[in-house]
């Protein structure tokens, strides 16, 4: 077997739009185990999120990447590495948003930091440990997994940031007034030690600490597990996904992706709706 590892991305790559994963899918994965390769997802959700599908399509015992790479989990489910924003660009990032009247949360751990409820934060825990009952998922465990999720709501998050320094792993970004792609330029400009990604459009922008990618966490975890990253496939679909892409010996972009994604690929499947990750095992990797 030349890939012996592949790590793939959730949103629009394993999942369908219905925040599902199809049969075909799960039976092509397992396949592929046991010809002896290893399957790590990778994602910019949260660790719980990624565990929480990992044991429903029969990845436990599997390391994990979580948060664009900014939390390694180990074969227990148990954090392995994790990296954190330095305090003084958390602080300068949030007078960014103030000033331009963008709205931002906060990862810590599997607790979501908002400044208000809102539409993009309102049903975060449902989104963030979907049902997978088509996949399934069981209700008792999606619900227990929900139990450990939490959204707090702070009042005054300026004087929060400042006082309790929370080790924030990652930040979600969303406007409704296209002001992203501009917005994403003058955090580059203005603030160090941020890494920035978007999906479609500048949809939202997903930010990680400084030198945190999926590519970089990807390198380090086929580094600790032996196996050469010339021997490791990737797949998925959006921006914060391309340097992975390039980095693995077999970079796949999903038929959703958008084209310059495409353009960074080694190879294209079939989109997230039409099993494009089994195409892509069955094709590629099953020999």
């Amino acid at each position: 077997m030349k890939y012996r590892l592949l790590a793939t991305d959730l949103d629009g790559t394993l999942l369908t739009d219905q925040r599902e994963i199809d049969i075909e899918t799960i039976e092509a994965i397992q396949e592929y185990r046991r010809r002896g390769g290893r399957v790590v997802i990778c994602s910019g959700r949260s660790p719980l999120s990624t565990r929480w599908i990992a044991n429903t399509i029969g990845l436990k015992g599997e390391p994990i990447i979580a948060y664009n790479g900014a939390i390694l989990l180990d074969e227990n489910g148990e954090v392995s590495e994790q990296s954190v924003f330095q305090h003084e660009s958390l602080l300068s990032f949030w007078e960014l948003c103030e000033r331009e009247g963008i709205y931002a949360h906060f990862y810590k751990g599997d607790t979501l930091l908002v400044p208000k409820v809102n539409k993009w934060n309102e049903t975060w825990i449902e989104n963030n440990i979907p049902s997978l009952k088509r996949s399934g998922g069981e209700f008792k465990n999606c619900q227990s997994f929900r139990e450990k999720c939490q959204v707090h709501v702070i009042e005054h998050f300026y004087q929060y940031l400042k006082e309790n320094q929370p080790e924030i792993t990652k930040i979600a970004v969303f406007d409704d007034s296209n002001a992203l792609e501009d917005f994403s330029k003058r955090i580059g400009e203005q603030i160090e030690d941020m890494e920035i990604s978007s999906s479609f459009n500048f949809i939202n922008l997903e930010i990680s600490p400084s030198g945190v990618t999926k590519a970089s966490a990807l390198l380090k975890l086929s580094e600790q597990l032996g196996i050469p990253i010339s021997h490791t496939a990737a797949i998925g679909d959006n921006y914060n996904d391309a340097l992975m892409l390039s980095a693995a010996g077999l970079g796949i972009a999903m038929g959703n992706a958008p084209d310059k994604v495409k353009l960074l690929a080694d190879q294209v499947t079939g989109n997230n709706n039409d099993a494009g990750v089994a195409r892509a095992i069955r094709r590629y990797l099953l020999d």
